[in-house]
């Protein structure tokens, strides 16, 4: 077969997305690929395909063993053969395994790095042609990366000590071009074929709220603007997960807490709750991480800041795999910093990882300040060039409130740290401006400056926001010590000349919290819900009996599809798009049956 009709018999589809083709052509010829591809864009396939053209196995690395089982049950259901080794694995199982494997049983094994360099493995790799290797979340090779994992140095060393060296591809969804490059370099490829298909996900909606009652905000959103598909909501703290988790469930929410600290089995029984929608939300840490492969995931909130942007961006992108508007809202308050500052300071390593963090922790934080298009500052932090004035489509574009002129207020700001001989952080300038009579200021004598107490009637809420306000925008730069300085800069003068005009929203300054929409995301297909219930039982029924997530039956497009197009033939029936023919083989004919019943009434 060739690579479309594998496409379409396996995976259902008639096109590639934007990318894969081009990606796996390379792979095939023999080249070496690093490919950035955002949440959802479809990089599996672009190693999976080429498994199936190429002679002999390929090997997925995979740092999550969750994930590996969905992989191999969703390739094997779509007629793949693939399987995995891990330590979730007896001894027997294992050693059955590795049996068929060398017999040629599979065409894709997934493998965590850890277990690359065992005696086991070793000796299985001399044994069996292996025809390409795909590294999956290839960023986590970088301790430069958001999520570096020591694991991941295994690879190279594998990888040498192969007979015969494979095709070796990187895949991940995000990844600065500091980060870029060292995955090139660590994992040694071979003048790599390079595609980024862009970070731009036109189906997510980015806002940053900044609430005063934050357990009200996330209560008021799911009642107002939650009512189908799953969510996830993103806590800092293993506290604040259980904290969140049990407040939702005693307010008769389907949800259920997730954190490194529980038992392997709880957190494996509750992700698999959450992937068959037996549980609607799920209250977590970063613990429920890399590869969480729901498609109907409809909103992220991140409860706390997380600590950088590519944990952000990753996090959020969780959200609307399938392709279907979904919400990413951040949830901001001043503590947050505080608290990504002492765990950086508690996993403290060297000073240029130090410093490094809290760069990257203070972009994040001039996101949540900027009155700029959200979408621009995502995709530009990762390189892309700013292509929106206004996207339509982020709660800053979308928000309609005053601007208010504090450009005086501004200049005053600005004073005061000059007035202060750039010596003091944010706290301290704020207390100078307002005149506080603090202990430190009386003995530091900086109520004698000439800006002492020249802002009385803003509050330091407001202060704070507007200090912020400049840093985002460039006219404070503030440095990323242990103890952050404020400092002026070069586009400082032209604030102080009054040559640039300082607007800020008013709300902002008076720190309320921002209105939230009432619209909801309206479906592609006008379906009928009434057959896309019984549908999605069905599916629920098998899904339950094979214990694999929803989506390896059928996403939740697919069933749209069924619910709008009513096919009853095989042909009608393989015309809708993620519908292979092993699909149809297994599970055509029962939802035929449900459509056909259906349409006799």
């Amino acid at each position: 077969m060739n690579k479309y009709e594998l496409l379409k018999k396996h995976f259902g589809y008639d096109t590639f997305r934007y990318g894969q083709e081009e990606i796996i052509d390379m792979i095939v010829s023999g080249s070496d690929v690093l490919a950035i591809m955002p949440t959802g864009g479809g990089k599996s396939l672009c190693y999976q395909l080429p498994a199936l053209l190429l002679d002999g196995i390929c090997i997925v690395i995979s740092p999550l063993i969750a994930l590996m089982k969905d992989q191999v049950d969703g390739l094997n259901e779509s007629g793949i053969p693939a399987t995995y080794l891990n330590s979730t694995l007896t001894l027997s199982e294992s050693n059955e395994r590795v049996k068929e494997i060398i017999d040629n049983r599979y065409k894709l094994v997934y493998v965590a790095p850890e277990r690359l360099l065992s005696d086991q493995f070793y000796d299985l790799s001399q044994r069996i042609n292996i025809s390409l290797i795909a590294v999956d979340e290839s960023h986590c090779i970088s301790q430069w990366g958001h999520d570096f994992r020591p694991s991941y140095k295994n690879i190279p060393l594998f990888i040498n000590r192969l007979k015969t060296r494979p095709v070796v591809t990187a895949f991940t969804a995000t990844a600065t071009s500091y980060v870029v490059s060292e995955i090139k370099e660590l994992l040694e490829l071979n003048m790599p074929f390079e595609l980024t298909t862009g970070f731009n996900r036109e189906n997510l909606f980015y806002r940053v709220v900044k609430p005063k009652d934050k357990n009200k905000y996330v209560k008021d959103y799911l009642n107002n603007d939650f009512d189908q598909g799953s969510g996830i909501i993103y806590c800092s703290t293993r506290k604040a997960v259980e904290s969140l988790s049990q407040k939702l469930k005693s307010q008769g929410f389907s949800a259920e807490g997730y954190h490194g600290g529980m038992e392997s089995d709880t957190r494996t029984a509750i992700q698999e709750a959450f992937m068959l929608d037996q549980i609607k939300i799920i209250v977590a840490t970063n613990a429920f991480g890399m590869g969480i492969d729901k498609p109907d995931v409809r909103f992220v909130l991140h409860y706390n800041m997380p600590k950088n942007m590519e944990a952000y961006y990753q996090e959020a992108g969780r959200a609307g795999r399938d392709g279907k508007k979904s919400v990413c809202i951040l949830m901001y308050s001043p503590s947050d910093i505080v608290k990504q500052k002492l765990l950086i300071a508690q996993n403290y390593t060297d000073p240029q990882r130090d410093k490094i963090q809290r760069t990257n922790l203070q972009v994040l934080v001039n996101y949540c300040h900027t009155n700029d298009c959200l979408r621009d500052e995502i995709i530009s932090y990762f390189g892309q060039k700013k292509a929106y004035i206004d996207c339509g489509s982020c709660g800053n574009c979308l928000n309609d409130s005053e601007f208010v002129d504090m450009s005086v207020e501004s200049q005053k700001i600005l004073s005061c740290i000059y007035r202060t001989n750039q010596r003091f952080g944010t706290n301290m300038i704020i207390k100078v401006l307002r005149g506080s009579k603090d202990k430190k200021i009386m003995n530091w004598e900086l109520n004698k400056v000439s800006t002492y107490g020249i802002i009385p009637d803003i509050s330091e809420g407001g202060l704070r926001e507007l200090i912020m306000n400049l840093i985002a925008r460039g006219y404070i730069t503030m440095t990323v010590d242990q103890f952050p300085i404020l400092k002026l800069n070069e586009s400082s003068r032209a604030v102080l000349k009054g040559e640039t005009k300082i607007l800020v929203r008013k709300e902002r300054i008076q720190v309320k919290d921002k209105k939230k929409s009432k619209k909801k995301p309206k479906t592609d297909l006008d379906y009928n819900r009434d057959l896309y219930d019984l549908l999605a039982e069905k599916r629920k029924s098998i899904a339950s009996k094979k214990r694999v997530p929803l989506y390896v039956i059928f996403a939740n497009s697919v069933l749209e599809s069924m619910a709008f197009y009513l096919p009853t033939t095989k042909e009608a029936f393989l015309e809708i798009k993620g519908v292979g023919e092993k699909k149809f083989e297994t599970y055509g004919q029962d939802f035929i049956d449900i459509i056909y019943e259906f349409k006799s009434k």
